[in-house]
């Protein structure tokens, strides 16, 4: 009788929670929709409403939480979407306009929070159902999108080489694309870039001596700094010709050639030994199985008493594996042949090419939800001169999504970012900086 009652107690849990604005409660008009319900109904964090095209209100997660979020559909497409290509379709179909919330980050962070019980979407440790059936077509397509020297450098184009001035538009004056480093929570876009680039400087120990390897150079930023605020020499090798063409201009404007040698070049062809390396969320566009091929780089051109600094972005190790095996949207629509950071993996790399040890990490995640926060702030307020510039609306919805979609992963602290501090054992020129980010 008790498992009975049991039972029954469980089928109703699984029923698809909803009501309507009407007197009749609305039911999903299509399999596809039913198929969504049904993974979705085993959240339990947060409240989610979803509105469909015909006012039918359904409710999902927690009712009596106050963490809400409201996704009104517009075209019951969203749900075949969803359920063919879960997260991918789900980002998909806000490009199309599908779908459309007036929070979008409240409704990408119930996802977030109910990664473990929603399967399909993300990487969800919850057993199959129907939803991302053809998740497969997509993991297929992103093997074709592996980092040799050729591909690398159409894949690094597809993102970086969009246009300068698009960059200008959404970046601080430094032009610096990637996580700064916010100390006191006060501090400006650009105030928060010098800490990052100050903080690293200090972690290599850098003198004016010193000769840096850069891998990876943006648009010149932390060369720049580096070199007019310290007087050393760097050489800076890319592989975007919009970033190399940008840069090599900016050490003309700022009478810099001498200290700054900039290469379009892979990190593969880097010859010569440096007294420093560092590279700035670079690592993240060369893929798994040419982890072995960076770490020797390093190993090979870092002097015996050396120091670098990795900075970059962190996927948890516990779900690695399966992250390795699929295709997100994020790697799909924004950096094809990328994939985030295996501490664990780096480590066996660096252990299996050389001698170099892992000195230090860092994190500093949070930050980079303040950073991207910042950059999309940047990216509305200049939506006229993106248009101007013949970016369609489909481009704006993708960037925005993308933005987001970040944000909601440092700020959950499902992603990190983070700097590792290199060198080979008994370095006696590494310095205890432990605490120098606040000081």
């Amino acid at each position: 009788m008790l498992q009975q009652k049991n039972k029954k107690l469980e089928a109703k849990k699984s029923e698809v929670r909803l009501y309507a604005r009407d007197k009749e409660p609305g039911q999903p008009k299509t399999l596809y929709e039913k198929l969504l319900y049904k993974a979705l109904n085993r959240a339990s964090r947060g409240r989610l409403d979803i509105i469909t095209p015909n006012g039918s209100h359904f409710v999902f997660g927690d009712r009596e939480s106050t963490q809400k979020a409201t996704l009104h559909v517009h075209d019951y497409a969203f749900f075949k979407k969803c359920v063919l290509f879960g997260t991918t379709g789900f980002g998909e179909a806000y490009v199309e306009n599908l779908w459309d919330s007036e929070d979008l980050y409240a409704v990408l962070d119930w996802f977030m929070q109910n990664t473990d019980s929603t399967p399909g979407f993300a990487e969800s440790t919850a057993r199959f159902v129907w939803v991302n059936i053809l998740g497969i077509s997509n993991y297929l397509w992103h093997l074709t999108r592996k980092n040799t020297p050729k591909k690398a450098k159409e894949n690094i184009a597809f993102h970086y080489d969009l246009s300068n001035d698009f960059y200008r538009l959404m970046l601080d004056s430094t032009m610096t694309y990637s996580s700064a480093l916010y100390l006191t929570g006060k501090e400006t876009l650009q105030e928060a870039q010098i800490n990052k680039y100050e903080t690293i400087c200090r972690k290599l120990n850098l003198q004016e001596q010193n000769h840096v390897l850069e891998i990876g150079s943006g648009w010149g930023g932390f060369a720049v700094y580096a070199a007019e605020k310290y007087g050393c020499k760097v050489t800076t090798i890319t592989i975007s010709k919009e970033q190399f063409a940008y840069t090599s201009n900016l050490i003309k404007q700022k009478n810099l050639e001498s200290k700054i040698q900039i290469e379009l070049k892979d990190y593969r062809k880097v010859q010569g030994q440096y007294d420093k390396i560092v590279s700035i969320e670079m690592i993240e566009a060369i893929g798994l199985e040419y982890y072995d091929d960076f770490c020797k780089i390093l190993s090979r051109s870092l002097k015996p008493d050396g120091i670098a600094v990795i900075q970059c972005i962190t996927y948890p190790d516990s779900r690695f594996k399966p992250y390795t095996r699929r295709t997100d949207w994020i790697q799909k629509h924004i950096f094809p042949g990328s994939l985030l950071i295996s501490l664990h993996e780096f480590r066996k790399s660096l252990l299996r090419v050389g001698k170099l040890e892992v000195y230090d990490v860092e994190s500093m995640g949070i930050s980079y939800a303040r950073t991207l926060r910042e950059w999309r702030h940047n990216f509305k307020a200049n939506l006229d001169e993106v248009k101007a510039m013949g970016f369609s609306e489909a481009f704006i919805r993708k960037w925005l999504f993308y933005l987001v979609f970040c944000e909601v992963g440092f700020a959950s602290r499902y992603i990190n970012d983070v700097q590792i501090v290199l060198s080979r054992p008994e370095n006696r020129k590494l310095e205890d900086f432990h605490g120098i980010a606040h000081a």
